[in-house]
């Protein structure tokens, strides 16, 4: 009997603030917009507006991203902080063939433990409801359900998700 052993690949996770580098962040995950596929081409379109890498300076966001040993980037997310201790989380994408191998747990724990060193005691984030993956995803690592916004943005139901570090 053969079995296959995956083999563990190693990443860094970091908070970048080079432009050269956030650029690309912005291109990988513009790249994971279009192949979303529960997203309505109405919402896909507002998002690459929205993360136009030629106005990347202009973008009040943290960028995270999550690099292979040869600096490929497998993961990246936004993160935008608002009043009141709030950590937001924009958006969020792994490479579709590093998941569940523990790059978007690992990010988010990074987050976590962004929000828990700069004192911001609310980690909130969307989820389109349609989004059977993310759901499963959020609920595994802590997130909590705390709502349903109707037609939030470009016209689609999403769930609203807390965790609180």
């Amino acid at each position: 009997m053969e079995f296959k052993i995956k083999e563990r690949i190693n990443f860094d996770i970091k908070l970048e603030k080079d432009k050269n580098k956030l650029k690309n962040i912005i291109k990988f995950l513009r790249a994971s917009i279009k192949e979303d596929p529960d997203e309505n081409d109405e919402s896909k379109s507002e998002y690459l507006k929205l993360y136009d890498p030629k106005k990347i300076s202009d973008l009040p966001y943290l960028f995270i991203s999550a690099n292979s040993d040869d600096d490929k980037i497998i993961g990246a997310c936004i993160l935008e902080i608002y009043k009141k201790n709030l950590l937001k989380i924009d958006f969020f994408a792994v490479n579709k063939n590093y998941r569940r191998q523990g790059v978007g747990f690992s990010m988010l724990r990074y987050i976590i433990d962004y929000a828990r060193k700069y004192n911001l005691y609310n980690i909130e984030c969307i989820s389109l409801i349609s989004n059977k993956e993310a759901k499963k995803f959020l609920k595994k690592t802590g997130f909590k359900k705390v709502g349903k916004l109707k037609h939030y943005w470009a016209k689609q139901d999403y769930y609203l998700w807390e965790y609180l570090p």
